[in-house]
């Protein structure tokens, strides 16, 4: 198999390409991320705070 040799300008276009592809897999990335980590905060605030009105209430 033979090496293509790219021109400046192709090398450029393809550079351009891969960093609007990773740019778009790292947005994919943080917008799943964000939901995750307040969960793991939010479950166990609303425990304790069940718990307490269940304490309360007896």
């Amino acid at each position: 198999m033979e090496k293509e040799k790219l021109t400046q300008d192709e090398l450029e276009k393809k550079v351009e390409e891969l960093s609007r592809k990773l740019e778009y897999i790292e947005l994919k990335n943080t917008k799943h991320s964000t939901l995750g980590p307040n969960m793991w905060i939010l479950i166990p605030v609303a425990a304790i705070v069940m718990w307490g009105l269940t304490n309360i209430f007896n």
